[in-house]
């Protein structure tokens, strides 16, 4: 490995890691890339959920699926709407001054209509931001008002930005563009089903279809999708209990909503005042599910609201989310092989921000290092109640990370 390798950088979740994942990795390494370092999220994930496995156990087998290193994508962008989620693993990328190819999943197999997709929702967007305040301000997600004021004035691909692969995707270029991250782009498309496709194929199932069939005691009906590394893990914590579901928060959520004020609501992240006056209005309901079901409207999705929640449990506020969008003090290592560990020794003199597995030592880098690792601290303590089991957050500060041999 050396400063001329191709080095392709992939932004995931794997929760859980399946064949569809498994294809990805294998054919960006087909597409010439010598080393992947995937940029992975936090315990909490984008949709506003927990992960079902460990941020620790998924590195172990992103590795084991042929990732060479494995970054944590810390819970400010995890857990947040897909601008945040992209721009924050774009930055992290970015910051390791070595990638030199984006590889990421869309439901358009062609770079240049994705990008002819960024630029003509840019000159739409430029026109008509009045417009798009007042969408925001009704209570509508970015990505929806985004997608419904270029179907407005016509834009013949507008039906892309409502598919979840292609949201995304637009949002990793417009990171890149503002980023000034000048990388080579790869696309895979997605075989046979669709993002959370309740129905499985042949040989992939989405991951939303696999969740569902753990949480329900049918994980033996999911093996034909997923490799055979993640099924013994998986098989090892489902016998341990150690597996991580929403739900099983449900009373310390309840505990939260029926305490918080309006003005705690107000300070979190993504929160309006029609929205805040919703949470108010249900917050002494009895179970998690009627709260979501009373809250949700057309205006306000189930995954802003899960997100919200979240970011209420971390005592989030909106203005710690918008400095570290623009200020990451350092890149947490979750896993890497022998491979991986060279790229190491070549990030030491290219990253413009410190890498480490200790979060501890981390921590101790500067005063937003301090604040970053604290809100970091909080997401572990609070994933150790989501599990079937509770289980403490120690791992978080002595989970032992080396060198895997794969």
């Amino acid at each position: 490995m050396n400063l001329n390798s191709k080095i392709a950088g992939i932004i995931c979740e794997y929760n859980p890691l399946h064949n569809g994942h498994l294809y990805h990795i294998q054919e960006t390494k087909k597409h010439g890339a010598d080393a992947i370092i995937a940029v992975m999220s936090d315990h909490f994930v984008q949709r506003g959920d927990v992960a079902l496995l460990s941020k620790f156990d998924r590195a172990e087998l992103a590795v084991r699926a042929g990732a060479d290193l494995v970054l944590e994508l810390p819970v400010i962008y995890s857990c947040a709407p897909a601008e945040i989620y992209a721009s924050g693993a774009v930055r992290l990328l970015k910051n390791l001054n070595l990638i030199t190819t984006l590889s990421f999943g869309s439901s358009v197999n062609n770079p240049e209509e994705l990008i002819q997709l960024v630029k003509n929702s840019n000159l739409i967007l430029d026109s008509h931001r009045e417009e798009l305040r007042k969408f925001l301000k009704s209570g509508k997600s970015y990505p929806a008002s985004v997608a419904e004021l270029c179907r407005i004035h016509n834009l013949e691909q507008a039906i892309l930005l409502r598919d979840a692969n292609n949201l995304l995707a637009v949002e990793y270029l417009q990171a890149m563009q503002k980023l000034h991250a000048d990388w080579e782009i790869f696309t895979i498309p997605r075989e046979q089903v669709d993002h959370d496709s309740k129905i499985p194929g042949t040989y992939f199932a989405s991951a939303s279809y696999l969740r569902e069939k753990i949480l329900q005691n049918h994980s033996n009906q999911i093996n034909s999708y997923i490799p055979k590394f993640t099924q013994e893990l998986l098989e090892r914590r489902l016998q341990e209990n150690q597996f991580a579901s929403l739900e099983f928060l449900e009373s310390a959520i309840l505990y939260r909503l029926r305490i918080i004020t309006e003005s705690e609501l107000l300070s979190l992240p993504d929160m309006t005042p029609p929205l805040a006056k919703r949470f108010l209005k249900y917050q002494n309901t009895n179970s998690l599910e009627e709260f979501l079901r009373s809250v949700k409207t057309k205006c306000f999705t189930m995954a802003r609201i899960r997100r919200i929640l979240i970011y209420a449990m971390l005592h989030l506020t909106r203005q710690e989310q918008a400095y570290f969008r623009e200020n990451q003090p350092y890149a947490r290592i979750l896993a890497f092989n022998q491979k991986g560990s060279e790229l190491l020794k070549i990030l030491k003199k290219t990253s413009k921000i410190p890498l480490g597995t200790s979060l501890t030592k981390l921590s101790a880098q500067s005063p937003d290092a301090k604040r970053f690792a604290q809100i970091e601290n909080r997401a572990a303590q609070i994933y150790g109640l989501a599990h079937k089991k509770i289980t403490s957050a120690e791992q978080e500060f002595t989970y032992p990370i080396k060198e895997l041999a794969i």
